[in-house]
């Protein structure tokens, strides 16, 4: 059957998850794309598929994989309901993981996001985390991980980092914490090229306007990336050079 009306409630439901208010009430979030649907670890997370009419063939080693029910739209309604501008044809409406418990974080190193407001900043940082082997991502305030744009510009990362959320005194009053060594960029910190992390560590991203919190800040070793004729970054890309010259540096020692 091919639904063509945006009054079925499945529709609405996949509409619904556009909220973060939606998806934290369902536990589900939108997965959007053949390429990112294929990259889903675990087919038994997956809920519920959509599937354009005239894409059904197109998919069908895809759609093949997930025992979940495959509901097929019209061309009309699947490009009318999609979150992208050119819809690529394919939905799937995944389980949001159990969020991590911070007391339970013990990797070599972790990236922490401190209000980083803008969701595809929030994808892009995870993305690049994963890349450079970190396993663990904290949230504190941040753009919800889970939105549509925040899964695509993670271009899978979201389903290979586990995801917790704190605030920022339960982050800085656990105990797990107390064992790594946080750093954060700052203009006037340490030049980051030449700082050779000692043991374990966590990587703050503070926010695009603001930066990191005080009460981060305060606590937080500075370290700074040498810049000519331009006095930021973009978050995003401020993270990925940290992360990358951090390990760089442990590697040499």
């Amino acid at each position: 059957m091919v639904i063509t009306s945006i009054a079925n409630e499945k529709v609405k439901l996949l509409r619904s998850l556009a909220d973060a208010k939606a998806r934290k009430k369902e536990g589900l979030y939108v997965a959007e794309g053949a390429n990112l649907i294929k990259d889903i670890p675990s087919p038994e997370s997956v809920r519920m598929l959509f599937v354009k009419e005239s894409k059904q063939d197109a998919f069908a080693d895809v759609l093949s994989r997930f025992s979940a029910e495959t509901v097929v739209l019209s061309d009309e309604l699947f490009d009318r309901v999609s979150d992208t501008v050119t819809p690529a044809g394919i939905a799937a409406l995944v389980e949001i993981p159990k969020s991590t418990d911070i007391s339970d974080i013990n990797d070599k190193k972790i990236i922490v996001l401190d209000h980083v407001s803008d969701a595809g900043n929030v994808g892009a940082v995870l993305r690049t985390a994963v890349a450079a082997g970190y396993e663990t991502a904290v949230m504190l305030g941040c753009a919800d991980p889970y939105s549509p744009k925040a899964v695509r510009a993670s271009m899978s990362a979201v389903f290979k980092i586990k995801i917790c959320f704190s605030d920022n005194n339960a982050f800085l009053c656990s105990k797990s914490i107390t064992k790594y060594d946080i750093m954060i960029l700052d203009m006037m910190g340490e030049n980051i090229f030449t700082h050779v992390p000692q043991g374990k560590y966590a990587l703050v991203v503070g926010n695009e306007a603001h930066g990191v919190s005080k009460d981060i800040k305060a606590v937080g070793r500075k370290l700074s990336i040498p810049m000519t004729s331009m006095e930021s970054l973009n978050a995003a890309v401020s993270a990925g050079v940290a992360m990358y010259l951090l390990e760089r540096n442990q590697i040499k020692q």
